[in-house]
């Protein structure tokens, strides 16, 4: 018969894929706190790891401007995390990934205006469509007519 008692969730993962791959995690959340140390500030704001493979460190930076700052600090920090014997590494691979936040803003933000003759086209529209939200989102995508001369 089976008991109701609950189970801890390392019993659960064990030695699971799961389980270490929180390991794995958990070891590069420890590492990136201490590349967060070596690194001067305000460049480590501005970066963070990604993955340690086959001896190659991967960080990624905010932008291309603090990617070059971070490549030039790359053979100290492969010296200082080998003498502070954290990780074997050979080479720092850094790549440019905006945070998400920014990516997010920036793509919401583009609103194309709609040429005055389509606006008319999308109120015509609106007030045959029956659906009360599709004629709110047609209503509201008229509204960003340009004004003439611009289109």
């Amino acid at each position: 018969m089976r008991s109701n008692k609950p189970l801890r969730i390392n019993t659960l993962l064990g030695k699971s894929g799961m389980a270490r791959l929180l390991s794995r995690a958990r070891a590069l959340r420890k590492l990136d706190a201490e590349l967060h140390e070596l690194i001067p500030p305000p460049l480590n704001d501005h970066c963070h790891t990604l993955s340690v493979r086959d001896g190659t460190l991967v960080l990624a930076a905010d932008s291309p401007v603090w990617a070059a700052r971070l490549r030039f600090q790359s053979s100290q920090l492969v010296k200082q995390l080998s003498d502070a014997q954290t990780v074997n590494l050979r080479t720092v691979r850094v790549c440019v990934r905006p945070p998400e936040s920014r990516r997010t803003a920036r793509a919401s933000s583009k609103q194309s205006p709609v040429p005055r003759k389509h606006s008319h086209i999308l109120k015509q529209a609106a007030r045959e469509v029956t659906d009360p939200g599709l004629r709110a989102a047609l209503l509201k995508l008229a509204s960003r007519h340009t004004t003439p001369g611009q289109s």
